[in-house]
């Protein structure tokens, strides 16, 4: 069987879930190895699109967003592939599978991943894919969770990400840039942060953009108060958040608390980072996620160049991980 390659995980807009143990019986050790089983899963969940179950949906669900799926014509293949280990960067591949549903004039994918250094066999006769990717419209989202649900007994649940875990996905990104003294400006380029803020105290106002340019960028990654006897891993830690914390307070008096670090309550209550987007990444707390890598980049063969592409994979690598955290002490 052809595999998927980490590479089609990047440039896609996903919407993020948590995954239970998906059980499939003895029959199978595994999910991601056996090819029969993913092309027996293949063509039942064909068949389950091809039939009523999704047009009885669009019929009692049909919203302004699901109208696109009555436009994608007839589906013309369900492919499931698992996501290839060997690939250009070994750091940068998980273990899972994609879905992908190619109908007549778009293609839409779901994946299903782990950890690449953890054993994915939960126990006997199940495969343990905590975090599910996926674009696909809503109505056809929801077929497919049900699908997953009914044939694998597994429970789906939204994830969202706190403001602290999307301050650290940026000081991630930036670290695995600094750490190979690749510039972090040319990988970013403009910075976009949006705070969002309690009803309560804001009724007016929702959320406020912060644009960090490409030029002030450099000031902010400056660390200007640390001693010079720093450590090298202290020096790889980049002090963005907690500077333009600072900038914040002293320039607009706004005391806010974005990593969840300081003892504020009544800014960690009221107001927290809702969204961090840029030229390379995009997180959403409402769980949504997006890794992006040039056309030019898809060469792995230069250093420089598979830096945006290992950075990105450290990203999903830590979603992945509390994604396990949540199933684990959901059990």
């Amino acid at each position: 069987m052809e595999q998927a390659v980490t590479r089609q995980l990047f440039n896609t807009s996903w919407t993020l879930h948590r995954l239970s143990p998906l059980h499939h019986g003895k029959d199978s050790e595994t999910l991601l190895n056996d090819e029969t089983a993913l092309k027996i899963y293949a063509t039942r969940l064909r068949d389950h699109l091809t039939g009523d179950a999704l047009a009885g949906l669009q019929t009692s669900t049909a919203t302004a967003d699901d109208d696109a799926l009555s436009r994608t014509g007839a589906l013309k293949d369900c492919l499931w592939q698992p996501i290839s280990t060997r690939d250009d960067a070994s750091s940068t591949s998980f273990p899972g599978i994609l879905v992908t549903l190619e109908y007549e004039h778009i293609t839409y994918k779901a994946a299903l991943l782990s950890e690449p250094e953890s054993d994915p066999n939960h126990r006997e006769g199940s495969t343990s894919l905590p975090l599910l990717l996926t674009r696909l419209p809503t109505a056809l989202r929801q077929t497919f969770i049900s699908f997953l649900a009914t044939n694998f007994d597994t429970y789906c649940s939204n994830f969202r990400l706190s403001s602290g875990f999307l301050c650290s996905g940026l000081e991630m990104y930036v670290d695995v840039l600094r750490a190979e003294r690749s510039s972090v400006e040319d990988a970013i380029k403009e910075l976009q942060l949006t705070l969002a803020f309690s009803p309560s105290i804001a009724p007016a106002l929702k959320t406020l953009n912060v644009s960090v340019s490409r030029a002030s960028l450099t000031g902010f990654l400056r660390d200007r108060s640390a001693p010079k006897s720093r450590t090298l891993q202290q020096k790889l830690k980049s002090p963005f958040i907690a500077n333009l914390t600072e900038y914040l307070e002293t320039h607009l008096a706004m005391k806010l608390d974005l990593d969840d670090s300081s003892e504020n309550q009544v800014s960690k209550k009221h107001v927290r980072l809702s969204k961090v987007a840029c030229a390379a990444f995009v997180l959403g707390s409402e769980g949504r996620l997006k890794l992006v890598v040039a056309a030019d980049q898809d060469d792995g063969d230069r250093d420089d160049v598979g830096l945006p592409f290992e950075a990105g994979g450290a990203i999903l690598r830590s979603i992945i991980r509390r994604a396990v955290i949540g199933d684990q002490a959901a059990t």
